[in-house]
């Protein structure tokens, strides 16, 4: 697992605005079209990740725009990131750097924006705007998710805001016919993510790729170029959101799952809620979204668990937890470091694999310090041992 906060063990590598079923038909042939036209120059346009933070420092260009070039025959990539950069910064370059020669714009940025409380909805309005100035001056533009947040991060360790960010961005791409670049599902379903391919200096307010993170970053974007299906159906609505707490027992559950490379195998798409399978979604007319929206028969209670598994004509497989959520009046008991509503031998696990880790080292986890002193230690394994076996 790349990490307990990635929800679960998920499936073979990799949207808040509804669609409407013809927008999203000409969504799909859009991107394939687009991606069946290799572009001849992009501009990489984002934040540090973008310009190669975090790389291997012998190489004389860092970050996944030279290795793009390499992987795309003819391609030329301009590496327009800027450290530190949030998506209000990035919309008042934009018009400069899209005066620069180029046909296609690579579009990844937000994750700062997370980190400095910007609302989800000013971070897809700005990338929304840039895309579509990209497309006014003639380019493809090309929207990317962002890759999973440090369990150390300062800010959203446990990838809920940048999970929901995620699929919203999916939404945006589908519900404009834009193309999508998926690398926060590739990325979430490496085993040994952290420690393979991140860079490992402990001063990371986010995390950045290393070389082989870079690496797999630019097969992402190159396989979406050369028109390479590597990419399950995602999902692209989450109701409850993961981590929503204080949920009505009676709360109807709606999920969206959409493919942006083939159809979903039909028949191969299973829900499971608190246990139970959902009824069959309705699926669309070119095969590609499902949409399930399933009121349990019995009122919901505690921690509710969602799986999801689905698998698409190429064979790449989603098989793994969607998130988890409270119900109204559950009280989560202390010790439960994977918050699932039991103190068990994997929450003894998690803290195991963060003991003796203070607040900046890659291997702290802000769940496993119970008692939140910066420090996970004996005081922490105290608390978990005092409830093992407690549940909601």
């Amino acid at each position: 697992m790349a990490g307990s906060y990635l929800i679960g063990s998920p499936g073979r590598a990799p949207r808040a605005l509804r669609l409407a079923v013809a927008t999203l038909v000409g969504a799909i042939a859009f991107g394939a079209s687009a991606a069946a036209q290799t572009p001849g120059r992009c501009t990489a346009f984002g934040d540090s990740i973008t310009a190669g933070v975090g790389d291997d420092p012998e190489r004389e260009a860092p970050g996944y725009p030279p290795r793009l070039e390499e992987l795309v025959p003819g391609l030329v990539v301009d590496n327009r990131g800027v450290g530190a950069e949030r998506t209000p910064e990035g919309l008042a370059r934009i018009d400069g750097v899209l005066a620069e020669p180029g046909d296609c714009l690579l579009l990844m940025e937000g994750t700062n924006d997370i980190s400095r409380g910007i609302s989800p909805e000013t971070t897809l309005f700005n990338l929304d705007r840039m895309a579509s100035l990209a497309a006014e001056a003639g380019r493809t533009p090309y929207h990317a998710t962002l890759i999973p947040r440090l369990l150390n991060a300062r800010f959203d360790p446990n990838n809920v805001e940048n999970q929901d960010l995620v699929q919203a961005i999916r939404r945006l791409a589908a519900e404009r016919g834009r193309g999508l670049v998926d690398p926060f599902e590739v990325f979430s379903s490496r085993p040994r993510l952290f420690r393979e391919y991140y860079y490992a200096g402990e001063e990371d307010p986010v995390g950045h790729p290393n070389g082989p993170g870079y690496d797999l970053l630019a097969a992402v974007f190159a396989d979406v170029l050369l028109g390479t299906d590597s990419v399950p159906p995602v999902p692209t609505r989450l109701e409850p959101a993961h981590g929503a707490s204080q949920v009505p027992a009676d709360a109807t559950v709606k999920v969206e799952m959409t493919d942006f490379g083939s159809d979903i195998v039909e028949g191969s798409a299973v829900l499971v809620v608190a246990g139970a399978p959902a009824p069959a979604p309705v699926v669309d007319d070119d095969g590609r979204r499902l949409q399930w929206s399933y009121k349990p028969p019995v009122p919901l209670s505690g921690v509710v668990t969602m799986t999801l598994r689905a698998w698409d004509l190429n064979g790449n497989v989603f098989n793994r937890q969607l998130g988890r959520f409270q119900v109204y009046g559950a009280v989560i008991p202390p010790g439960d470091v994977d918050r699932d509503g039991r103190v068990t031998g994997s929450d003894l696990v998690r803290l195991g694999l963060a003991f003796g880790a203070g607040a900046s080292s890659r291997r702290y986890d802000a769940d496993a310090d119970l008692d939140g002193s910066g420090q996970v230690d004996g005081e922490d394994l105290a608390v978990l041992a005092a409830n093992f076996g407690a549940g909601v």
